[in-house]
């Protein structure tokens, strides 16, 4: 349609379709501004029903209707065009979204279903969705596409199935019938798009599973897991009762995240002025002689406050990743070995400042402790250089300790600069499943490039 006039509009962009019609970008000759117009395919009459039900709904995050045409058959609603992109897409292109953000923006679209599950008519939206939510250039969300709106009590308006795999709850896509959709139906499609949000996984694709947030990133508190699980639940009556409730829940965990995170922003302060401090007295007195017990304690000190952090965020989860997507190509045989590190430096220091200091004692000689820096701290670590590509040939980039799904063949190259000349190497696949522990490997001999 692009080009075509219809009256005072121009179509010049195709923006998307669905099941009840097709969305164009036009332009309005007469306000000199830009137009959504919705173009209804031809079955039944959906764009009735649409048209009828936008016209009743007043909301900040709702389209508004500007217009309606009837060409002949066709029918078109117009709207205003919001500049931006949908949520798929944002998400998408940025990545997954920070917590506070997607907790907030969660927060703004609930208010709007309730707005709507709260009417004299209650609308029951039925495909919440991120293709669905529009962000406009300001960073807010702006809920589009009611095509598959029912309003709950109206008689003559039959329910049928509608909703998207992985974002529609059970009882929506039920065979036997839609009788069982409510205001809860909404609360799993909200609580899916969180969880889109959240972890940048898209639970349309298959096998259209939401597993606990913390599976892929262990940062996330056990709360907003448990709120993900509970509006997600397969089982309606498990679910949140009303939407208001589920915002609530939200509200709640906002503001005890924000309390947690200002207290932990102090902490971690003080935490590293202590550091700092103890570590500058632990350099002065390593130039000082007969300060042996004194250089030991302070070691002791640096290293229990390191222990501790280590603990505070092993047992809080900070610092810590469950299965994640990364963007990595280092493939390593070991890993965790920085904060040992740091305690062999610290013990190397400590040590040989009370070795020269009592030296320096018995000779009757004062002389500044001196450190051996070049002395390894710890061998060197082994690492394979691994290239995985797509079926199209694209490099990926990828961590080792990452789980990802296999929509398509991956190809493993390993480049030459992992071999030496002339060198022999075997090289052993294994693959195993991590629930039944069984093996299936093969092994490959390799040559590298003579001389």
């Amino acid at each position: 349609m692009k080009g075509m006039e219809i009256g005072k509009y121009i179509f010049y962009e195709e923006l998307g379709s669905g099941g009840s019609g097709t969305v164009y970008r036009v332009y309005d000759k007469h306000l000199k501004c830009d137009r959504a117009v919705k173009k209804f395919s031809e079955e039944g009459e959906i764009w009735k029903k649409e048209m009828d039900m936008l016209k009743e709904l007043r909301h900040p995050l709702l389209p508004v209707i500007m217009d309606t045409i009837e060409d002949g058959e066709n029918r078109y609603l117009v709207m205003e065009y919001i500049e931006g992109k949908n949520l798929r897409d944002y998400v998408r292109e940025r990545g997954r979204i920070g917590q506070e953000q997607a907790v907030e923006w969660v927060m703004d679209l609930a208010e709007a279903l309730i707005y709507l599950h709260e009417r004299s008519s209650p609308v029951i939206y039925r495909d919440m969705k991120p293709a669905n939510i529009m962000v406009d250039q300001g960073g807010n969300l702006r809920l589009i596409d009611f095509g598959t709106a029912w309003m709950r009590y109206q008689r003559e308006d039959k329910a049928f199935r509608a909703g998207t795999y992985g974002y529609a709850a059970p009882e929506q896509l039920a065979a036997e019938g839609t009788e069982d959709m409510d205001e809860r139906s909404d609360i799993y499609g909200l609580g899916a798009t969180l969880y889109y949000m959240l972890t940048g996984e898209d639970p349309s694709k298959p096998p259209f599973l939401i597993h606990p947030i913390r599976f892929f990133d262990r940062s996330f508190p056990a709360g907003l897991e448990r709120a993900v699980e509970k509006a997600t639940a397969a089982e309606k009556e498990a679910r949140y009762g009303t939407m208001r409730q589920f915002q609530a829940v939200l509200k709640k965990y906002k503001k005890k995240n924000r309390m947690w995170e200002r207290a932990g922003r102090i902490t971690e302060g003080l935490y590293y002025i202590a550091l700092l401090g103890i570590c500058i007295c632990f350099a002065r007195l390593c130039n000082e002689p007969g300060k042996e017990k004194e250089i030991l304690f302070c070691a002791a000190v640096i290293i229990g406050l390191c222990l501790a952090k280590t603990a505070v965020a092993s047992c809080t989860g900070r610092n810590r990743r469950g299965i994640r997507r990364e963007r990595s190509l280092l493939l390593t045989e070991k890993r965790g070995k920085g904060l040992m590190i740091l305690f062999m430096g610290i013990l190397s220091m400590a040590v040989t400042g009370t070795v020269q200091a009592s030296t320096s004692r018995n000779t009757e000689h004062s002389f500044p402790v001196s450190i051996n820096r070049e002395q390894p701290l710890a061998e060197e670590e082994n690492s394979l250089w691994v290239d995985v590509r797509n079926e199209k040939g694209q490099k990926l980039l990828i961590r080792y300790d990452a789980v990802y799904l296999l929509t398509e063949t991956l190809k493993l190259e390993l480049p030459l600069s992992n071999f030496t000349e002339g060198g022999i190497y075997r090289l052993r696949l294994e693959c195993m499943d991590c629930e039944t522990e069984e093996t299936s490997s093969r092994t490959f001999y390799l040559k590298g490039l003579e001389p």
